[in-house]
């Protein structure tokens, strides 16, 4: 199982990134809305976690932040894995609540992925993932390279989200 926080994505860039899944697959017939979660962006990613601490962890943020803006622009490419994705540019709004965030839920939670480590954390969303080798990702770039990624969009939740490999729900959800 994996569990992460996220924030999701406002309807209209939730569509975006829907509709970029689907040119994907028609494309090159990869699914990313079947191997994906919802669009969004990661702050906090482990095995497991304790659903109410999570929980409560969530709400106690919650005063100590606003709704706030967020830019993204270009496309990136994480090379281990490979992952195509939408970088985030890295506010100090978004910092300040990833650092937050990451000192409130790492106690507790089960094989936290350091990756998500405030100083290795590149904000983004995952646009292409699991179906991807080497030189896929290189022709979805090329492809997606010709599409407007200069967005901006207000992150104004943050949610508890579990995956166990064939199904992905979010478990918790609080409102900024």
């Amino acid at each position: 199982m994996n569990s992460a926080v996220i924030s999701t994505l406002p309807d209209d860039h939730h569509q975006r990134v829907l509709d970029i899944w689907d040119d994907l697959e028609a494309e090159f017939g990869i699914d990313p809305a079947s191997e994906l979660p919802p669009p969004h962006v990661s702050y906090h990613v482990a095995e497991t976690y304790d659903a109410s601490t999570v929980e409560s962890r969530l709400h106690s943020v919650r005063p100590e932040v606003e709704p706030f803006t967020v830019r993204t622009g270009g496309l990136g490419v994480f090379t281990a894995a490979p992952v195509v994705y939408l970088p985030v540019a890295r506010s100090p709004e978004l910092a300040e609540l990833h650092d937050s965030l990451w000192s409130r839920l790492t106690d507790f939670a089960d094989r936290a992925d350091d990756y998500y480590h405030p100083e290795r954390w590149f904000p983004h969303v995952t646009l292409a993932y699991h179906s991807l080798d080497d030189e896929l990702a290189g022709d979805v770039v090329t492809f997606l390279s010709d599409y407007e990624f200069d967005w901006e969009m207000e992150i104004r939740d943050l949610a508890h989200l579990e995956s166990n490999g064939t199904e992905t729900r979010i478990c918790s959800r609080v409102e900024l």
